[in-house]
């Protein structure tokens, strides 16, 4: 095995090995619920679940399990358009916005923990290998991300 798998192995490794005590334990512990409230929390205009699954890429059933649970926690509400009565809007409610605020300020803040203990040198460099990954990555036709910002905190 080369170089470029031993990389792939070792970064899946701490990939798996960090995402299992931070990201993922707060997505597991909200059921998806945190980026799908993100997504209605950056977006200008409401939602449709289509549109939400597609970005989110996941099945049209989670998204509306995701809203579910959302909606009875008052984060969300659904309506049907006025300009189309087949499609649902999905909109983001003051307490949404609140909850969506709450919890990137939260992962906002353990990224700058970090970066501060890596120190500027250091996380510059990382900052700069991301982007070249990033680059390679385009071109091996990874898709791009969606449009807006992917954090207001």
């Amino acid at each position: 095995m080369g170089y470029a798998e031993d990389a792939v192995d070792e970064m899946f490794e701490l990939a798996v090995r960090s995402r299992g005590k931070s990201i993922d334990s707060v997505n597991r512990g909200a059921k998806g619920e945190l980026p799908a409230l993100h997504m209605l929390a950056v977006s200008s205009t409401p939602l449709t679940p289509g549109r939400m699954s597609d970005t989110l890429g996941v099945s049209p059933g989670r998204v509306s399990a995701i809203l579910d649970r959302l909606e009875k926690k008052g984060m969300v509400v659904r309506e049907t358009d006025p300009s189309n009565r087949r499609n649902v809007l999905v909109s983001i409610t003051d307490k949404g916005r609140e909850v969506d605020h709450q919890s990137f300020t939260e992962i906002h803040n353990r990224f700058v923990r970090v970066f501060e203990r890596m120190g500027e040198e250091h996380t510059r460099q990382f900052l700069d290998r991301c982007r070249e990954f990033a680059g390679y990555m385009r071109d091996e036709g990874l898709p791009e991300p969606p449009e807006g910002p992917p954090c207001a905190i």
